[in-house]
Order: C-alpha cells, then sequence, then structure tokens
C-alpha cells in the first residue's frame, strides 16, 4: 500500500478466474488490506473537514489514546494550541492545493498533554477540494529529534571548545565547522569528529604523542617530530635508558621511569599536569620540557601527552631571579644605612665596654699590684662584650651579603623572632612595645631564609618608622603568624601609626612610590616579588583601630 492512500491494490495474479469466485476474493483482499491498515508501523488516518473518520491503533498509540476515541473527535485535540492548529490548518490546504499532498515536522499534543515531535503526510482524495477526504500519516519522531538535539549541543561545545584553540589552528577549525554544520547523520558526524582531532593533533604546534594501554608510544605528531630528534623523544617519553641522554627534576635530581608524567598518568588513571623535565645531553646542554600526560578512556589507548619547550622561559626565570637577587641585596644595604645610627649604637655599648675592661687591666698591669683572680675576671668580661660585637657585625656581613639563592626547610617562627631580635635597639629607641602572637604547631615552609628575613626586617622597620608620631602608650607592633591547616602560613604585621590612604594603598607595592621624604619606593616592591616568587602573596590593609597591617603567605613544605 503506498503511504496516503487507502485504495486496495489487488495482485494480478490473484484475480479470480470465475465470476462465482470474485467476492470471496474480493473479501479476502480487503481483509488483508485492513489487517495492514490496523498493523501498520505509522499511524493512519482519515479524515473529512478535519475530523477524524477512522484511524489505525498505531495512530492512537502516538497519541496516547485507547482504541475508538479519536473517531469522529475533530484534530483540533491533537494540537498544542489553537494557534497552531489553525496555523498548520492553512498551510497544509494551501499546499495539497497546489502540490496534491503535503508533508512537515511539527509539535503535537499526546492525550496525557505532553508534547512531541512528528512527521505528519497528507494527501486529499481530491486536490481540488484537500478539506474534504484525506489520509494522514503520522510518525513519532521525538527519539530522532533528542538525537538531533544532542548532537546539536555536542557540536557547539566541539566548536567552542575549537575557538579557544591557538592563533594557527583557526583556519583549520573554521574548516571543520564548516564541515561539520553540513553533517546530517549520527554516523557522519562522529566521522568529522574524529577527522577534527586528526588535525588537531597534527597541526597543533605543541608536541604531542599517544601510547597504547601497556604504555608504549604508537604516534607522535609533526610538532614533536620536528623539534626532538629520536634520542630526546625516547628519553622523554621513557623508551628506556639513553646513554647521551640524562633526564632530571626541575632541583636537578634524576628522573626515575616510574617518575615519567606517562607511566605516573598510566598507572593512577588521572591527570599529571606542567610537569618540568631536563633533559640533559652529552655535551652538557640542558633542554627544558613541561610535560602534561592524561589518560585516554578509549579501550587500547593509554595516555596522551604534551610537551611544551620551556627552555627559553627558564633561562628567562633564572635571568629574573638573578635581578631580582641583586635588587634585593642593593635593597639590604640600604636598609643597612638606614639603621647605621642605630647599628653604631649597638656596636658601642659592647665595644666600649671591652675597652673599659682592658684599660683597667692595662692600669693593674701598670701598677704591678694586682689581683689575679680580679684581673681573670675583667678579661673575661672583656670577652663577652667584644663576642657580643663580633656576633652583631657576623649578623650584619650575613644579611647583606651577595649569595645565590638558596631553598630550603625553614622554621618560620624562629626566623621571625631572629629578625625581631635584629631591630630590638631601633624598636626600643622608638619606644615601641611588641606584641608576639606566634602559633605554635607551624610546619615549615620552603624558602630562602635571607629573602624572607628581608622581608620581615622591611615590615618591621617600616611599623616601627610608621608610629614615630603615635602617643607613646599607643606604639605597640604586632607580630602574627597562624597556620590554615591546610596549605598556608599567614604571618601578619601591624602598627598603630596613621594609616595609610585607601589612593595611597592602591599605589603601595608600585616600585618606587614611597611616603617617605628620603625613601627609594623599591622596599615593599622587593618584598612582594619575593613573597610571590615564593608562591605567595603579600597585602596591605587598614586597621580598623588606626594603623596598618601588612600580610603575607607562604605555602607549607609538602
Amino acid at each position: 500500500m503506498r503511504a496516503g492512500t487507502l485504495t486496495p491494490r489487488l495482485d494480478k495474479t490473484r484475480i479470480p478466474s470465475r465470476k462465482s469466485d470474485q467476492p470471496e476474493s474480493l473479501k479476502e483482499a480487503l481483509a488483508e488490506h485492513a489487517l495492514m491498515f490496523d498493523n501498520a508501523i505509522v499511524g493512519i488516518g482519515m479524515v473529512h473537514e478535519r475530523v477524524i473518520i477512522r484511524c489505525n491503533r498505531r495512530f492512537e498509540e502516538i497519541f496516547g489514546y485507547g482504541p475508538g476515541e479519536l473517531n469522529n473527535q475533530n484534530v483540533r485535540i491533537l494540537y498544542p494550541s489553537d494557534e497552531e492548529y489553525e496555523r498548520r490548518g492553512n498551510i497544509g490546504y494551501e499546499h495539497m492545493r497546489t502540490h496534491g499532498s503535503y508533508s512537515d515536522e511539527r509539535v503535537m499534543r499526546r492525550k496525557s498533554g505532553e508534547t512531541f515531535w512528528c512527521n505528519a503526510d497528507l494527501k486529499p482524495l481530491d486536490p481540488d477540494n484537500p478539506r474534504r477526504r484525506a489520509v494522514v500519516i503520522f510518525q513519532d519522531i521525538s527519539k530522532r529529534k533528542a538525537d538531533e538535539a544532542a548532537l546539536l549541543h555536542a557540536r557547539e561545545q566541539l566548536e567552542h571548545l575549537v575557538e579557544e584553540r591557538t592563533r594557527e589552528l583557526r583556519q583549520a577549525n573554521d574548516a571543520l565547522r564548516a564541515e561539520i554544520s553540513l553533517r546530517q547523520k549520527t554516523e557522519e558526524e562522529l566521522l568529522a569528529s574524529r577527522e577534527k582531532y586528526r588535525v588537531l593533533f597534527e597541526t597543533f604546534p605543541i608536541g604531542i604523542s599517544i601510547t597504547d594501554d601497556h604504555g608504549k608510544v604508537t604516534e607522535i605528531n609533526q610538532a614533536l617530530g620536528r623539534s626532538s630528534s629520536r634520542s630526546l623523544q625516547a628519553a622523554l617519553l621513557g623508551g628506556g635508558k639513553i646513554p647521551s641522554m640524562e633526564l632530571t627534576h626541575a632541583d636537578g635530581s634524576p628522573v626515575s621511569y616510574e617518575q615519567l608524567p606517562s607511566v605516573r598518568a598510566l598507572e593512577e588513571q588521572r591527570v599529571v599536569a606542567d610537569v618540568e623535565l631536563g633533559v640533559r645531553s652529552s655535551s652538557g646542554r640542558v633542554r627544558w620540557f613541561s610535560v602534561t600526560a592524561a589518560p585516554i578512556p578509549v579501550k587500547g589507548h593509554g595516555v596522551v601527552i604534551a610537551h611544551v619547550e620551556i627552555t627559553e622561559r627558564k633561562r628567562m626565570d633564572e635571568l629574573d631571579r638573578q635581578r631580582r637577587a641583586e635588587l634585593a641585596h642593593v635593597s639590604r644595604l640600604n636598609v643597612m644605612g638606614e639603621m647605621a645610627a642605630t647599628l653604631a649604637h649597638e656596636l658601642g655599648q659592647p665595644l666600649s665596654g671591652t675597652l673599659n675592661y682592658l684599660h683597667g687591666c692595662q692600669l693593674r698591669l701598670a701598677s704591678e699590684e694586682y689581683d689575679p683572680a680580679l684581673f681573670h675576671s675583667a678579661v673575661t668580661q672583656a670577652i663577652l662584650h667584644a663576642e657580643q660585637a663580633s656576633a652583631i657585625v657576623k649578623h650584619m656581613r650575613q644579611f647583606v651579603r651577595r649569595a645565590e639563592p638558596e631553598t630550603v626547610a625553614t622554621d618560620l617562627n624562629a626566623l621571625i623572632m631572629e629578625m625581631v631580635s635584629f631591630v630590638d635597639s631601633e624598636r626600643r629607641q622608638h619606644r615601641v612595645a611588641m606584641q608576639m602572637s606566634l602559633s605554635e604547631d607551624l610546619p615549615e615552609v620552603r624558602s630562602d631564609p635571607l629573602e624572607i628575613k628581608q622581608v620581615m626586617l622591611n615590615l618591621l622597620k617600616n611599623g616601627i618608622e610608621a608610629m614615630q608620631k603615635t602617643t607613646e602608650p599607643e606604639r605597640q607592633l604586632e607580630v602574627t603568624t597562624k597556620w590554615d591547616q591546610r596549605r598556608w602560613i599567614e604571618v601578619s604585621v601591624a602598627d598603630r601609626g596613621s594609616g595609610v590612604s585607601k589612593k595611597e594603598l592602591a599605589k603601595i607595592f608600585n616600585p618606587f612610590f614611597t611616603t617617605k621624604q628620603d625613601g627609594l619606593g623599591l622596599g615593599l616592591a622587593i618584598c612582594r616579588s619575593i613573597v610571590e616568587a615564593h608562591g605567595g602573596r603579600l597585602t596591605a590593609a587598614s586597621n580598623g583601630y588606626g594603623g596598618t597591617t601588612f600580610r603575607f603567605t607562604l605555602p607549607v613544605e609538602k
């Protein structure tokens, strides 16, 4: 039976030869056609003036009605609204009048009120008068529409991802997007997706390799092939020990096979990101790479590995570190210059004591009458005063020395107490009271102690100097340490000076910005760069009770 008609068509081979057999054969043919009608996999109905005269069981199932419920019902009950009912009717009748049939995809309504997508085909028995009897065929296409919507959503996500890629991939992305937009079937869409990722893999400017589920490299892209030799690839990808290549961590320690990002990602089934690896050749040259490995959730595949060469970045980081160290050294010298008077006074006391005791010894020796016990006591006191002066000089020399940065496990509380002791003379000279609130459960941090001492000294001196105009009972400098029990240790230095305006707070860490008449404006800028180089943050805020609080954070040692 052709879609859109109910007229029985009999096979010529079955036409009876005798007139007496015709009624029986016709009855059988009609029964067969009725059976086909009632068991069709699409909904078929006959309508007249938009009233359903009869429909098959599939028609009733599609719209959620029981047997016979739709007979003699106006098709309005199948539409979600009066407007849609009128609009579809006008369009359909006009199209059938001019073309003889009409087909479209539309939203209809089930008996339960649920709306769904279906395909409608209409064929009038009389094209000149389509409102009279017409055959209508409905197919439920909800699943197909849902698949199309899911496919469209997936395509939009892929397009968004491609848009974020590098400028070199935009042309390829545009071509792929244009190709994807032409895809109308699921198989074609999947094929386009595979092709797109193949182009990304081959044209991506970052070196990429793929392994099987045993860790054996099966593919490398053009970027990796162009930028590295086979020996270098083998060293990075774990193809065995290469005599001419040595793989190292950022701290210089050797990298074992088990520590390779690709091996870890495959073993742990997780992304291992941004691991810095150095490849040292027999000539001593080191090339640095940032390696990220991620497992591929497809049977037979292992991990995908991205290799970004960062040799130049490491070189620039080293230059920046050297410049920062040089600037920090100059800043420490400047601080020592600012503290010259205080340090001279601090040294003067033990040196004066030493001289006094030695002069006394000299006088006793000249008189040739002296008590050996008293003489011994005087020499002992002179030695103690000299050792005190020596300790001050040694501390100063250590602080201002030009040294290579050295990152070690550091007891932050002990370091803070050392710097508080270092400024003790200046603190007493300005009559500033010190309040210490140091957490006892602080874990160690990994830092360059000399640089962190410089940060603490700068903050302590700034706090003392900020309270010169504060009345003496209010001159209190509070130092606090605390740990968030996870990753960060916070150190705060709070003074009770005149405070800093909002405008000044916004610029306080800018190089060469200073509120002091004779200041260079580099101290806080250098302090911030030191803290950030250690992975922390340095901030400043006004106190509610007057003055300013400086806070810096450092990550705990893992």
